[in-house]
């Protein structure tokens, strides 16, 4: 039999969840109290999560948990608590982001689907490949992929993979944005996004304003409607078709899942026809319409690379229908909610036990129970009769189950009491609902918190007498004031001078001749060069970094590597077994369990997120003194790591390779947010509007055992470096560069 497409629908409650199973949703994607991304929907209680499995699964759908946001050190253990209860109730997958929380549910619940969240950022087959090798048998990779991306992933790894077809955007690759975090204290990747996309901006280069005036929402995108594409993503091998929108109504539910629904089935049943067949009704367009959307409707980036086409850019028009239209569309779905057809026979003799046999018919078919209770009564004045049996008996009420027949058979002068029937079609109910779920129940066994020694990773990871640093460099300028300021303490002979052990340079720069004789003599110094990489690879840009550093002489003179996404991390492991690899602040490593997998994979160093607190910080080296994490204490945050241009969204092009690498937007409260273009690969990184410095909390992180510091060098010029580099020095005799600063969540953390 021909294994279909699946169709997910998204429930953030209870008359959703019927809804998408009422519409034809083949699965439906929840989340429960704890630990999902969308941690302001109105999400499932214990019983009630508990409930929609059994429900679903009486009905042959799937049900996935969404447990897709970074852990905590203290909750990992708490979300295999968490989780245990419903992976006995027969759960059919959990979707996750955090590598900790993916080795520990892989360990506790070997046979529990693991699904890798689209904020694991996955762009390409090298990454899926590693997360295949750890147990996870779905991804739902980075909304930016296109077709090609995606077909190539499934032509060289078998995994299942789930894309969305419909619903909101974000600017920023899942995974990659910490806007919401960094300005408002509301992390995304704690499920706890406040939407800055959605606000307006203004966008500047080379000092003149850009947009238009009217035009200033340029981070958010229209929603995706990708219905049109239904038979190119299903001939590409998709396996699963999602829909976003745990925060939508049972209506927007309903209405989307049976559009879809009507689609999908359509494709099967023309499938071998001209593609020219498939045409989507005007009329369903405006059914999506009616039911909400933001600005407007794009297929989003299947086949494009970005575009402003895909952007709101004006104050975004929230259409939907009135709520009459809504409910007309929508009403078939929202009955109460579906029930399974049964078939009874009861036998009342005499004397005898009463005996109620129920079975189950559709797909359940041949599973059937038979129970018995007291002893029928002979009548001492009016007999029961067939019709009031089978009224009692069919009073199934809030259980899942209607009988579509019911037979009685009656022998003699009998009598049975309203309450027996009444606990004998309970009875009968329970036993069969035990009997169908039965295949899907598990055990598990009592979960023990593991402790495992601290091991030391190397004699280079012992606690140093003294801080070191790790200098960051993203351009020429940069690296040309790093090897100034390592000339004057050179000269100087100075003890106190800052002692940079390690300096990360872009791969990009390697293309310039005049770098090589630069970066030989900085290597003379025993300093480690280490290569750095963008914080999200696709395929060209893999491509080009192949051609870019395969057997070539100048990458001799580089002891390591330092990647932050899991496809550079698969890749290297595998191409270049001798170059140390180190963790880049994007490739998260948020509690123990995640630096074990990361170690597993060849990692020799992390870099501490920038969303932990001094306390967690604490904790970590607590716990392990031998963790190898550097603390980045300079540099402008990355807020979003995006596949759209500032530049093409406002210009259309006209404005590319004029030669400046730095545009700006401007917010509500004029602050100003550096816009880094990265030109080769035509996507952008827009940071913070001030610097994150720890400059004053240097002595509080050496008490706290942290002695490997970092600096990263994004947007500041030669100048700006070498003051920086300078001020840390000698922090104690001068004042700070910048005026503005922020310590990020060192303070408090996140919640």
């Amino acid at each position: 039999m021909e294994k279909k497409v699946e169709l997910l629908a998204p429930a953030g409650n209870l008359p959703c969840f019927f809804a998408a199973v009422n519409a034809g949703a083949d699965a439906v994607y929840l989340g429960g109290e704890r630990f999902g991304a969308r941690a302001y929907a109105d999400n499932f209680q214990k019983e009630e999560l508990l409930w929609a499995i059994e429900y679903g699964h009486l009905f042959q759908k799937k049900v996935y948990l969404t447990c897709n946001t970074l852990l905590k050190e203290e909750e990992l253990y708490q979300a295999v608590e968490y989780i245990r209860p419903f992976y006995e109730a027969g759960l059919d997958g959990v979707i996750i982001q955090d590598f900790g929380a993916l080795s520990l549910l892989k360990r506790h619940f070997p046979d529990l689907e693991l699904h890798a969240s689209t904020q694991m950022t996955i762009t390409g087959k090298e990454g899926a490949l590693l997360l295949k090798k750890y147990g996870v048998c779905r991804i739902v990779p980075a909304r930016e992929l296109s077709l090609e991306e995606l077909k190539e992933i499934k032509d060289n790894v078998d995994v299942e993979l789930e894309v969305f077809i419909h619903g909101a955007m974000c600017y920023a690759y899942s995974g990659q944005c910490l806007f919401s975090s960094m300005l408002g204290g509301r992390s995304g990747n704690r499920g706890r996004c406040a939407g800055p996309c959605r606000l307006p901006y203004d966008a500047f280069y080379q000092g003149k304003q850009v947009n238009k005036q009217k035009e200033q929402y340029l981070l958010s995108l229209k929603d995706l409607c990708a219905v049109s594409l239904l038979p190119k993503l299903i001939e590409a091998g998709i396996d699963s078709f999602k829909i976003e929108g745990r925060m939508k109504s049972a209506e927007y539910v309903a209405g989307v899942t049976s559009i879809y629904r009507k689609y999908i089935d359509a494709y099967y049943e023309r499938r071998g026809r001209s593609s020219e067949d498939f045409r989507i009704e005007a009329e369903d367009m405006e059914r999506f319409k009616k039911l909400y959307v933001r600005s407007g409707l794009e297929t989003g980036y299947f086949e494009k690379h970005h575009g402003s086409s895909m952007i709101t850019l004006k104050k975004p028009c929230y259409q939907t229908g009135s709520r009459e239209e809504m409910e007309s569309m929508t009403a078939p779905f929202l009955k109460e909610p579906a029930k399974l057809p049964i078939k009874g026979r009861i036998f009342l003799k005499e004397g005898q036990p009463v005996e109620l046999v129920v079975q189950a018919e559709g797909k359940q078919g041949g599973n059937s129970i038979a129970v018995k209770g007291g002893m029928v009564q002979t009548a001492s004045n009016r007999p029961v009769d067939e019709e009031t049996v089978k009224k009692q008996l069919g009073k199934t009420g809030g259980t899942p189950f209607a009988f579509q027949s019911i037979q009685v058979s009656l022998s003699g002068n009998c009598f049975i009491s309203i309450k027996e029937l009444n606990d004998l079609r309970r009875a009968a109910l329970k036993e069969l609902s035990k009997e169908l779920l039965k295949p899907f129940q598990r055990s598990s066994k009592e979960i023990v918190r593991e402790c495992k020694e601290a091991e030391a990773i190397g004699a280079e990871w012992k606690t140093p007498f003294r801080e070191t640093y790790h200098i960051v460099v993203s351009d020429y300028e940069q690296l040309m004031a790093v090897a100034e300021l390592m000339k004057e303490q050179d000269k100087n002979g100075e003890e106190a001078g800052l002692y940079i052990q390690k300096l990360s340079v872009p791969k990009k720069l390697l293309e310039r001749v005049e770098i090589l004789p630069l970066l030989k003599q900085l290597k003379e110094r025993n300093l480690e060069l280490s290569m750095s990489f963008p914080r999200v690879v696709r395929k060209n840009t893999l491509k080009s970094i192949e051609e870019h550093i395969r057997n070539k002489p100048e990458t001799t003179l580089f002891s390591s590597f330092l990647t932050g996404n899991p496809e550079l991390l698969s890749y290297f492991k595998q191409n270049y077994p001798d170059k140390a690899l180190y963790g880049d602040v994007s490739l998260y490593c948020f509690n123990k369990e995640a630096y074990e997998f990361l170690k597993e994979q060849g990692i020799a160093g992390v870099c501490m997120p920038y969303e932990w607190s001094r306390h967690e910080m604490a904790s970590m080296f607590k716990a392990d003194p031998s963790f190898p994490g550097e603390c980045i204490v300079y540099g402008y945050i990355p807020l979003m790591e995006s596949a759209g241009c500032i530049l093409k969204t406002t210009g259309n092009g006209s404005y590319c390779k004029k030669g400046e690498r730095i545009a700006y937007l401007t917010d509500r409260y004029k602050k100003k947010f550096p816009v880094l273009l990265h030109c080769e690969r035509c996507e952008n990184t827009i940071y913070n509007s001030v610097p994150y410095s720890l400059h004053k909390e240097l002595d509080t992180l050496k008490e706290m055992g942290i002695y490997r510091f970092r600096m990263d060098f994004t947007i500041e010029t030669k100048e700006q470096t070498l003051e920086c580099l300078h001020y840390f020095r000698k922090r104690e005799k001068r004042q700070p560069p910048f005026l503005e600063f922020t310590k990020g969540h060192f303070g408090k953390g996140i919640e």
